[in-house]
């Protein structure tokens, strides 16, 4: 192609391009701290103590097995865990995802993105999110950091022993 030709097709995608561009000022951008949700929603606090409670029953079985099954029941409990985990981690997206669409409906906005996303501008609306999706109480909330803050010193431990 020729360079006269080049420049008539850029000129005319430019000129195609200008409403597009335009109507881009007009977007209402909504953004959500993610870590804010999870750690202060009933919803997220319930679904992490179902996985806490079968993280525990499935070590209590592992425990009780005889050393001649245990690698067996071991390689089980961890598919079995990693499986219910997944799919109480896609319960609570899924359930998530549809309050942040009602949300952006309700508040009128065209997009909802993560906060880190958004470098300037856009509307915070987390605590809208956490109202909606009904708010932990404060015992709730603090339990739920212990335990976390428990599991992590307990995952820690086996680390620091090994070294």
């Amino acid at each position: 192609m020729n360079k006269k030709m080049k420049s008539l097709i850029l000129g005319a995608t430019m000129i195609m391009a200008l409403p597009i561009i335009g109507g881009c000022g007009s977007n209402t951008i909504g953004y959500v701290d993610s870590q804010k949700v999870v750690t202060q929603t009933a919803k997220s606090i319930e679904i992490n103590k179902e996985i806490n409670a079968k993280g525990k029953e499935l070590q209590a079985k592992i425990d009780a097995a005889d050393e001649a099954s245990k690698a067996q029941v071991t390689t089980d409990a961890k598919q079995d865990f990693n499986a219910f985990t997944t799919a109480k981690n896609q319960e609570l997206k899924q359930y998530i995802d549809q309050q942040v669409n009602e949300l952006a409906k309700e508040k009128k906005l065209d997009v909802v993105l993560l906060k880190g996303a958004v470098v300037g501008g856009g509307v915070d609306v987390t605590d809208d999110l956490i109202n909606k999706m009904g708010k932990a109480s404060d015992e709730d909330i603090k339990a739920a950091e212990n335990e976390a803050n428990q599991q992590e010193a307990q995952q820690a431990q086996p680390a620091e022993a090994a070294q």
